[in-house]
């Protein structure tokens, strides 16, 4: 039984795991066999039917280039690529700013299916799809209670932002599976063991990306302030020194090999800015999690079981306090309790980390990407809420599982709905929400259908139909100027690129001693070029400027081809993704005209 003390009791049941029950333990867990079936059609369906875009291209790039050298260089003899112009790399043009086990990982998935799509996404659509597993069987073993696990598992797979995360070449489902794994072994860290696999979680976390170091900080800190995690605070003491080993050098060498980390974070100048950032980081996490809605229910039912307690003691006045203790049972177990000081306490410290070394604008656009691993916690927290007003209706909580992942209403959203413009301001400060251009679309969950619809349908944009005319129309080895969505292309196309570095790249110098060829610096030998309207001066150059060098080389310039400019090839973020039918349920903040492509011919050709 679950412990009713106030001391931490993880629910022990030997026999009682799903893998080792016997044929009448599996059935009862049939519900969550839907979800988890469901969930794998989601995630897997068509998973390599759509390009890589932008960020996904360069971890697809990156781990190419694994199998060449053993290290993500960002030269392979072909194309130079680093969307930071170099500030992510090394001396040996190796990146070091970002962690290495997303590169891995997909470098992996290269030598079993080949470098392809599918390869690219298959390892992180396992994370994202196991991420449901892990949810379902953490809250199970801990509360006991098969309504309150599927409910967290359910919410997962209603989440559109959950499923277009599990469908990235990138970090954002292993942060969402691993933060769970972290959890798990956390609440039940009672030997050198757990405490091992505690360590290991913790730093394969911060290898995915360094935030997530914060679950980590957050849970040490919980163990040292909340008595029930008394056992959990001794082995975090042996278990602090092994992640610092673990971690902390990885920063030094990044931040010692490259200038990377300080150029994509920025401190607040301010105590109003700071404050800004935290208000735009709250406004992200409540936007694509039920955080609001479970608040809501935490206190309806905190106000029920008020009540409750009111009425035993109107009713027994000569006895109050025995029938408010017979009648009115505590609001929170102490398993419950430590779930949601635990889940909360990250949210809160993702925040926090985030808002440190982001500004307001970037939060803003990156949403939560950086903190994904919020998802899977704010799911448990729902399914806790969920439980707590439902009691023991299976229908009642079915009724409120489906208002929470079929709607809006557990969201942000619609408590924005009137203000379509969605900007906050406070002084000279502001934030932005996120409000969908359609009423339907600020109440109802309606992207969850537009993504099932899109999973039988194909969604080039910009990158895909380029990619696609090169093919049929240049050559091997014909040099390729592209001014953004340098690594998608490469890997489509493996064309060399040309105008890689310019002289104000930091990396412009020891490209130079490394004897890269001429047209990485210039326009040598260029036959096509790729230029996307919407970066228009991305890689510190305009078009104006390459046509000039071009025509004063020689060379003919013939536009051949116009295309619809999408921005970003399949955004991973909800808020800007773009639909197969090239609809958005957020309004786009900018269009812009046609990107094109051009062909160079040259007067010996």
């Amino acid at each position: 039984m679950q412990d009713k003390g106030s001391e931490f009791v993880a629910i022990q049941r030997p026999g009682t795991s799903i893998f080792s029950a016997g044929s009448r333990q599996l059935r009862s867990h049939w519900p969550f066999a839907i979800v988890a079936v469901v969930g794998a059609v989601l995630i897997f369906t068509n998973l390599g039917s759509d390009y890589l875009w932008e960020d996904e291209g360069d971890t697809a790039a990156l781990a190419s280039n694994i199998l060449k050298f053993g290290v993500p260089k960002a030269w392979d003899g072909g194309a130079f690529l680093d969307s930071d112009h170099g500030a992510r790399l090394n001396r040996d043009l190796v990146m070091v700013t970002h962690p290495w086990i997303q590169y891995y990982l997909t470098a992996a998935a290269f030598l079993v299916f080949g470098e392809n799509t599918f390869a690219a996404r298959i390892p992180f659509a396992i994370a994202g799809w196991m991420s449901i597993l892990f949810v379902y069987l953490f809250v199970w073993r801990l509360f006991g209670n098969r309504l309150t696990a599927f409910s967290a598992a359910a919410l997962l797979v209603f989440s559109v932002q959950f499923l277009l995360y599990a469908k990235q070449c990138r970090y954002c489902s292993l942060n969402m599976l691993l933060v769970v794994w972290l959890f798990w072994s956390f609440f039940k860290m009672k030997s050198a063991r757990d405490c091992v696999l505690f360590i290991l979680a913790s730093v394969f976390l911060f290898h995915t990306h360094p935030y997530g170091i914060a679950p980590v900080v957050a849970l040490g800190a919980l163990s040292l302030i909340y008595r029930p995690f008394a056992t959990q605070r001794r082995w975090i003491l042996f278990a602090a020194p092994a992640i610092a080993l673990l971690t902390l050098p990885w920063l030094a060498l990044s931040s010692l090999s490259s200038s990377g980390s300080a150029l994509n974070t920025t401190a607040a100048a301010s105590l109003g800015e700071f404050i800004e950032r935290c208000a735009q980081a709250f406004i992200e996490s409540t936007s694509v999690t039920p955080l609001i809605g479970s608040v809501i229910l935490f206190l309806i039912a905190a106000l029920s079981i008020r009540w409750k307690r009111k009425d035993t003691i109107d009713a027994a006045p000569s006895d109050s306090v025995s029938a408010e203790q017979q009648v009115a049972p505590r609001f929170f177990e102490t398993n419950e309790t430590a779930l949601l000081l635990s889940a909360l306490l990250t949210i809160v410290f993702y925040g926090l980390a985030t808002a440190i070394t982001q500004s307001s604008d970037s939060l803003w656009l990156a949403g939560m990407r950086y903190g994904s691993a919020v998802l899977p916690l704010a799911a448990m927290v729902a399914a806790l809420a969920i439980a707590k007003v439902s009691r023991t209706s299976v229908l009642f909580s079915i009724l409120l599982l489906l208002v929470f992942g079929l709607t809006k209403l557990a969201q942000l959203t619609p408590w924005v709905a009137g203000n379509p413009s969605g900007l906050i301001h406070f002084g000279k400060y502001s934030v932005g929400a996120h409000v969908p251009a359609k009423m339907v679309d600020r109440f109802l969950g309606t992207g969850l259908m537009a993504y099932v619809r899109d999973l039988w349908r194909e969604n080039p944009g910009t990158v895909a139909k380029s990619c696609k005319f090169l093919h049929e129309n240049a050559k091997p080895g014909d040099v390729l100027i592209v001014n953004y969505g340098m690594e998608p292309t490469y890997f489509y196309t493996r064309l060399p690129q040309a105008m890689g570095i310019l002289p104000n790249y930091p990396v412009y110098q020891r490209a130079r001693e490394l004897g890269l060829p001429e047209r990485v610096f210039g326009v040598d030998h260029a036959r096509w070029i790729v230029w996307r309207s919407a970066w228009e001066t991305g890689p510190g150059y305009a078009i104006n400027n390459v046509l000039r060098e071009l025509t004063e080389r020689g060379g003919r310039i013939v536009t051949v081809m116009e295309m619809e400019e999408t921005v970003w090839e399949n955004r991973e973020d909800i808020h800007f993704h773009r639909f197969s039918d090239g609809s958005y349920l957020f309004p786009r903040t900018q269009t812009f005209p046609s990107s094109r492509i051009a062909r160079v011919d040259w007067p010996n050709d």
